[in-house]
């Protein structure tokens, strides 16, 4: 390896650190020809003889080959798979084809790779070495990636090798190593050592050509003849400079390749179209070419392909590539069609779909039928990414628009479940142009709804006239349709497709259904009605939704908008625990997100941290942008509350409804008015909560409750009028909800617009209702409010007793400035004011992070390491590092010593 001595440094020092449980992670990003698989491979050589090495390259023509790599690259583990959680092991058996079951969640086998490959390193420290990523298979690549990110306390590295062509990175979120050209010393160095026989003038002209690129440093010297190495000629029969390095550097193969035999030709053609490598199966296509064994030798002589174990090699992808398309059109279509006919048994009918399909140069039903049943298979094998290619190209070679629509809908769907947006839509309106069936426009409608609600333009009316073409044909999928739409219209604010929404999911479900009532009652509170919406919200609790997603996610939502807080956080509870039996990783982020809104509500911020941190977590390694968005509003308020005035505006801004206040939860923008509450920046408040109340979010749960804020500012701007129309909602709202909390905070409201003489009643009244349950937050701001006005009227000793228990109640919350707020209201009585320690009512939790926490709470339930591991998404040694860093913080010595404190209760 010449000029690479920072990368081996940098490598060898990640594999040193894996042996002592750091696990990590690198991708190493060049062009073609740079050295990364070099570079891999000194790596390899490099990590000791104690080190287990596990290597894969990905195959361009297996990138459609559901797992084939992650197959390939497990074969070293698969004695452990029987070992795997149950989840994780039918998910991976499924993804191998070697189950019945039904796809999973596409990241549960993320999970089941990390579990295997952290208990094969127990046995051994692991190197995973996997090299062009850019033509792995998506499945495989998103398993290994997930994977690759939550490698922190295995004794594992694994480096990724990907081509950078100035695209989209495939691999994202983990550390990144780019490769630049050789400086000329480096390249004269190399060249001495292969190329030692130029003059001086022909090795300039290689270099310069070369750009620093081994390869083509190599390729260039070793394509000039014995006249041109002498200087004698024209140095080098390359393109114009201006044409770029790899295209220079194809051409410089390509004609390499056409100074071959013809029957070398044919035979390198073949083994380029087949992919795999596999020599056996060259051999046996290339015979209808008249090529054989015996013609392979030019190209093993001019060190263009190696032959070994049965498996023919490229020296480089690009030599693959120029023997491909050095063929004309014609040959090459008669290769694809030889191997497919090489290929017999049901084992290889995916390989034979692809090689048909290549071979067509037009539309084809037959080859189109036997692509749609290649799709099918990789869905059920939960690879939806290669299913939907597969789709996509049944689609083009479908003569049938119907057919070709069902199709494209199948490809749409696929893409979606792959978290490929932009593909997922465009594949969408492809088929909404060719056809008029409802069923199948349902299924695009739904799709280009979902993609356009990730990207923040919910399209409700859509899913409503699409829902309505199958109501009496499909009414469960309508009913489906419908209860997304509701939804959309929600956050989005139009009431109009809200109301439509109700009315017609009245119409196809029975009369008793969950979320129909809900759907309704949301319609009525937006209409401005929560005394006809809210217990029609409330009746929607039902036992049924500890069953069923949709009636599930709508009972929280129903008992967080009628204040039911405890309600809602057993509810989403059961919900997150749900995910985590059933390995429904996907769908976990928003099970938490809800939990973390409930928690925040009932007061409970340090297990709000926890959920919200886990949300986010598995939010962003499985691409959820939009969630993120969620997220972002709602960690903000917790910010907010906590003092955390940069982290808070930097999430809000982040947030889905909050710095454009629209389509989203609305946290993000009452998070900042808290925020400018607690700062004494009222104008700024009153004004910012004005413009959410006029929006399309003033009906949604976090603003209905954030209208006392609103309350509280006009009235220390002094203009109490400025707030009437805010408190007669929250009013309505608080006696429609018939919850104690709401009371009390319509209470310390009236006491806040009341005059001077008339406001201790309201106060009064609120501290009666508080005392009868509700959010602690609001109690103490209630608290904190009254003591103010104690004090003003001179009752210290009254000021006094109000402040100190506002102060207790803001720093077991760590509500750190309200806390401050109140101490020095109370140090202004007169009295001793000193600050309680933040966070007290935690201890000793407070010196824990967020996943110590989960993981502490869980191990003292009694549940084993691979037990926390499947319920967290982590292996079984990472939740054994949790524990040891947890240990000294909460004074302990062995997890028998976490029965004796007081962990409160796991997500």
């Amino acid at each position: 390896m010449i000029g690479r001595n920072a990368e081996i440094a940098l490598l060898s020092g990640l594999i040193a650190e894996s042996r002592t449980g750091r696990g990590n992670a690198v991708v190493v990003y060049g062009e073609a020809g740079i050295g990364k698989s070099a570079l891999l491979a000194q790596a390899a050589r490099a990590a000791g003889d104690d080190v287990l090495v596990l290597r894969i390259t990905g195959v361009e023509a297996e990138a459609e080959l559901p797992f084939a790599a992650l197959h390939l690259l497990l074969r070293p583990a698969r004695h452990l798979v029987a070992g795997l959680p149950e989840a994780q092991r039918a998910a991976l058996l499924g993804a191998f084809g070697e189950s019945q079951g039904g796809a999973q969640d596409r990241f549960l086998v993320g999970l089941a790779v990390l579990t295997l490959l952290a208990e094969l390193a127990e046995e051994r420290p692991l190197l995973c070495l996997i090299d062009d990523v850019q033509w792995l298979d998506r499945a495989s690549a998103d398993a290994l990636v997930f994977a690759a990110r939550r490698l922190g306390a295995e004794r594992i590295t694994m480096i990724l090798a990907a081509r950078d062509d100035g695209a989209q990175p495939p691999v994202d979120g983990v550390p990144e190593l780019r490769l630049a050209g050789l400086d000329r010393a480096d390249c004269e160095r190399l060249l001495a050592g292969s190329a030692a026989d130029l003059v001086p003038e022909a090795r300039d002209r290689v270099i310069e050509e070369a750009e620093g690129n081994p390869l083509a440093l190599l390729e260039f010297a070793a394509a000039l003849d014995p006249e041109q190495r002498a200087g004698r000629l024209a140095p080098l029969p390359l393109q114009a400079p201006r044409l770029p390095l790899p295209g220079r550097l194809e051409q410089s193969l390509r004609a390499t390749i056409r100074r071959l035999p013809e029957a070398t030709q044919l035979l390198l053609l073949v083994a380029a179209a087949e992919g795999s490598g596999s020599l056996e199966l060259v051999l046996r296509a290339a015979e209808g070419f008249g090529a054989g064994l015996a013609d392979l030798e030019p190209g093993e002589r001019h060190h263009l392909v190696q032959v070994s174990d049965g498996r023919l090699r490229f020296r480089h992808p690009l030599v693959k590539t120029a023997a491909y398309h050095e063929a004309p059109l014609a040959r090459r279509v008669a290769a694809h069609h030889a191997l497919a006919d090489a290929l017999d048994g049901d084992e290889h009918a995916d390989r034979r779909a692809w090689h048909l399909s290549a071979a067509a140069v037009g539309p084809d039903e037959e080859i189109s039928d036997v692509l749609a049943a290649a799709g099918e298979r990789a869905r059920r094998r939960g690879s939806h990414a290669s299913a939907a290619t597969a789709y996509e190209r049944a689609a083009q070679l479908t003569v049938d628009q119907g057919r070709r629509a069902r199709r494209l809908a199948a490809a749409a769907e696929a893409a979606m479940g792959a978290g490929q947006l932009a593909r997922a839509g465009a594949a969408a309106d492809r088929g909404r142009r060719l056809t008029g069936d409802p069923v199948v426009l349902a299924r695009l409608v739904a799709v280009r709804a979902a993609v356009d609600s990730e990207h923040g333009s919910p399209t409700p009316a859509a899913l409503i006239d699409a829902a309505a073409g199958i109501a009496r044909t499909a009414p469960a999928d309508a009913a489906s349709l419908l209860a997304t739409a509701a939804a959309e219209a929600w956050f989005a604010g139009d009431h109009a497709a809200l109301g439509r929404a109700a009315q017609l999911l009245e119409s196809v479900v029975p009369g008793d259904d969950p979320v129909a009532g809900t759907v309704r009652g949301m319609e009525r509170v937006a209409a401005g009605d929560p005394a006809a919406g809210l217990p029609l919200m409330r009746a929607a609790i039902s036992p049924r939704a500890a069953t069923d997603p949709v009636a599930g996610t709508y009972a929280v939502f129903s008992a967080l908008m009628t204040g039911d807080d405890e309600a809602a956080c057993e509810l989403a509870a059961a919900r997150v625990a749900a995910c985590r039996e059933q390995g429904l990783i996907g769908a976990l982020p928003h099970a938490l997100q809800l939990l973390t809104q409930a928690q925040l509500l009932r007061g409970r911020h340090a297990e709000a941290a926890e959920s919200g941190a886990e949300a986010w977590r598995i939010a962003h390694d499985t691409g959820q942008a939009g969630r993120l968005r969620h997220l972002h509003g709602i960690l903000a308020w917790l910010a907010a509350v906590e003092g955390e005035d940069d982290t808070c505006v930097r999430l809000a801004r982040q947030a889905d409804g909050a710095a454009r206040e629209r389509h989203g939860s609305g946290w993000g923008g009452c998070a900042l008015i808290l925020l400018d509450l607690v700062r004494a920046r009222y104008d700024a408040a009153a004004e910012r909560m004005e413009r959410i109340l006029d929006g399309p979010l003033g009906h949604t749960v976090i603003v209905t409750f954030a209208m006392a804020d609103h309350v509280e500012a006009c009235a220390r701007l002094g203009d109490p009028g400025r707030a009437a129309r805010t408190s007669a909602r929250f009013d309505a709202w608080a006696a429609a909800s018939g919850r104690p909390g709401g009371a009390a905070v319509a209470h310390r409201c009236r006491a806040l617009l009341a005059p001077r003489g008339e406001a201790e009643p309201h106060y009064r009244a609120a501290l009666e209702w508080h005392a009868r349950g509700g959010r602690v937050f609001e109690h103490a701001r209630t608290e904190l409010l009254y003591g103010e006005w104690l004090r003003r009227a001179r009752r210290r000793s009254d000021a006094g007793a109000q402040l100190r228990s506002a102060m207790g109640r803001f720093a077991a919350l760590g509500a750190a400035p309200w806390a401050e707020r109140a101490r020095t209201e109370l140090a202004a009585t007169g009295a001793r004011a000193d600050l309680p320690e933040l966070g007290v009512a935690a201890k000793p939790l407070d010196a824990l992070t967020p996943q110590e926490l989960q993981v502490v709470r869980l191990a003292a339930t009694g549940a084993t390491n691979r037990q926390i591991g499947a319920q967290l998404f982590l292996s079984p040694r990472t939740v054994g590092f949790h524990l040891y860093k947890a240990y000294p913080k909460l004074g302990i010595s062995s997890r028998a010593d976490l029965a004796g404190l007081d962990l409160g209760r796991p997500a």
